[in-house]
């Protein structure tokens, strides 16, 4: 076992000792809550994790041996103390950028400043796609999540567009109604439908000139599909905005009561195109409102990634529908829309070589855990499943998608039964044996895979290594809201965990476990509904490997990565301290 000496008047670490890797194992969506109602991670049976925390547990004696003592506090993982506005949820991309170390500052937070007293988002990019509505007495499109969950967007932000348009001028207006049920009740959309409808009568008062029209609706599953294995997902909720093609519904209101027959949440309501709208025309405006960029990336670059590049990336996407595509098709049925006239919009940088206008920029980070990490020389890898592999880029400080030197990311597949699964059930949702969410259904996902990577990347690392790997399961298995899967995944975990703990102990390594945010901690809300979403619920941090060191009990998700590079260095590097917002969390 490493004999760590805690120098803290002077920060300095010994690790003449340490001679295997470093790894920070992130337990994706898992709170840690002292309440045991509708507490999966408290009703599991995980007595590895629970040894770690100081919990009574019945681990064996000669596992805790091997272990000897362990340091843990609870982290802070959102509020104003992350760079978060004040009442959000969790948010996994929130919560990777902070362990990244860079200062920081939620997008929510611009956007805000930007709309005036009266309600009114104001930014030049938007006017300039205002302009080019009313110059050509064309259509504006919104697309984005019609939701209060504050992780992927706010409906305000949109009444704020709202707003803007109507006060210009703009005379037609089309939503394209993502529906929620992930970061909101599974069945919450009617609510934000008729929120929104009151809010138009409000603005539009007796404008008689001004139509805003619900265009289509789709679940966020579909309109906001990231995993690149299922783009055709993407492409379904494409045909029925850009082109008015697919399932026809008289208004969004049928749409969702039809989906909820049918035993659906708003998660997975099927792409609709409702009363008559017939799609884009030409010169007319879009912007997307979302301000989190992994769910909205696939949609916008299917209308605006310059066709050769599109076609290769989907290509390569591992969906079989389009492993042997020549050429996609943007426009397939509308031959008289030109989408060269049509003008689009992002509201943030969802990334830098998506090339269309942006709203706001987003800032430039100078230094990161991965640039302080390749600097210092250490081999680094990121390890997730395909849900989260966005997730784990940002572990780099990324705003783009290149990698540092001495760093590799690895993405694991579902395993195969998951994936026809999965593409079943988008087709038979609903169907007699297609009732029951695949992550639910599937609560171990590509963990069993993803544990043996890792294991074999930490025998052949040194103390040079580092590990980084993102555990989906808690997070995807808590938006089913399924109580009994939650449980069976945090049991798996709590199994996986120890396994990459004590074979990085064998090597002399060190081991961090923490989480982004809360989920499967707490599956009902207050009201008594099922609860799929983020929580603001305090995370786990846990040193294993370096017995038991005081650490500070007001520590934030911010303080996990100078602490990584304190014990990576064995020192507080002042670069790292100018840099970084956060602090060591050793006392």
């Amino acid at each position: 076992m490493p004999t760590y000496v805690n120098l803290v008047k002077t920060l300095t670490l010994d690790i003449t000792e340490r001679q295997g890797p470093l790894v920070e194992i992130i337990l994706d969506g898992c709170g840690d809550r002292t309440e045991a109602e509708y507490n999966c991670f408290a009703f599991a049976h995980t007595p590895f994790l629970d040894y770690l925390m100081g919990k009574k547990s019945n681990l064996k004696q000669e596992i805790k041996d091997l272990i000897g003592e362990t340091s843990y506090t609870r982290l802070t993982a959102v509020g104003e103390e992350v760079g978060m506005p004040a009442g959000a949820k969790g948010s996994t991309a929130v919560g990777h950028e902070v362990l990244s170390g860079v200062p920081y500052e939620h997008p929510m937070l611009t956007i805000n400043r930007a709309i005036n007293k009266d309600g009114i988002m104001e930014n030049k990019e938007i006017d300039d796609l205002l302009n080019h509505v009313i110059e050509h007495k064309s259509a504006l499109h919104l697309l984005g999540l019609v939701s209060n969950n504050q992780e992927h967007s706010h409906i305000k932000h949109l009444y704020a567009i709202l707003k803007a348009a109507i006060t210009r001028g703009v005379e037609n207006i089309y939503i394209h109604f993502f529906s929620d049920g992930r970061g909101t009740p599974p069945h919450s959309a009617p609510r934000f439908a008729e929120d929104l409808s009151d809010r138009l009568e409000e603005m539009i008062g007796d404008k008689k000139n001004i139509n805003v029209n619900i265009a289509t609706v789709a679940g966020r599953d579909i309109s906001m599909n990231r995993s690149k294995h299922c783009w055709s997902k993407t492409e379904k909720s494409y045909r029925a905005i850009v082109e008015g093609e697919g399932p026809k519904s008289p208004t969004l209101m049928k749409s969702l009561r039809t989906a909820y027959d049918m035993g659906l949440n708003d998660q997975y309501i099927p792409p609709a195109v409702i009363g008559d709208y017939r799609g884009f025309k030409n010169y007319d405006g879009v912007i997307f409102w979302n301000f989190r960029k992994d769910r909205t990336e696939f949609m916008v670059r299917m209308l605006v990634d310059p066709l050769d590049k599109f076609t290769d990336l989907l290509r390569q996407s591992g969906d079989e529908k389009y492993s042997n595509i020549e050429r996609f098709e943007r426009v397939k049925i509308r031959q008289d829309l030109d989408l060269n006239t049509v003008k689009v919009c992002a509201l943030i940088e969802y990334y830098k070589d998506i090339p269309c206008p942006v709203a706001f920029k987003a800032p430039a980070y100078e230094w990161s855990l991965g640039k302080f990490l390749s600097h210092f020389g250490f081999k680094q890898f990121r390890l997730s499943g395909v849900d989260k592999a966005k997730a784990v880029a940002l572990l780099s400080g990324g705003k783009t998608e290149d990698l540092f030197s001495g760093e590799e990311r690895i993405t694991i597949p579902l395993p195969d039964d998951m994936r026809t699964y999965i593409k079943e059930y988008d087709e038979h949702k609903g169907e007699e044996g297609y009732k029951t969410d695949p992550y639910a259904k599937y609560p171990y996902l590509e963990l069993s895979e993803l544990t043996k990577k890792i294991i074999e990347i930490v025998s052949e690392g040194d103390n040079k290594t580092c590990v980084m790997v993102n555990m989906a399961n808690p997070d995807m298995v808590g938006h089913t809201g399924d109580v009994m899967s939650g449980i069976k995944a945090m049991e798996k975990l709590d199994v996986a965990v120890q396994r990459i703990t004590l074979n990085t102990l064998r090597k002399k390594g060190v081991v961090f476990i923490t989480a982004d945010h809360g989920n499967i901690e707490e599956m009902i809300t207050e009201d008594g509904e099922p609860s799929t979403f983020h929580t603001r619920a305090k995370v786990p941090f846990i040193i294993a490997g370096a017995g038991n060191l005081p650490l500070r009990d007001d520590g934030t998700l911010r303080d996990v990565a100078p602490t990584l590079l304190f014990f990576a260095l064995g020192y507080e590097h002042e670069q790292v301290k100018n840099a970084f917002p956060g602090r060591i969390l050793l006392k």
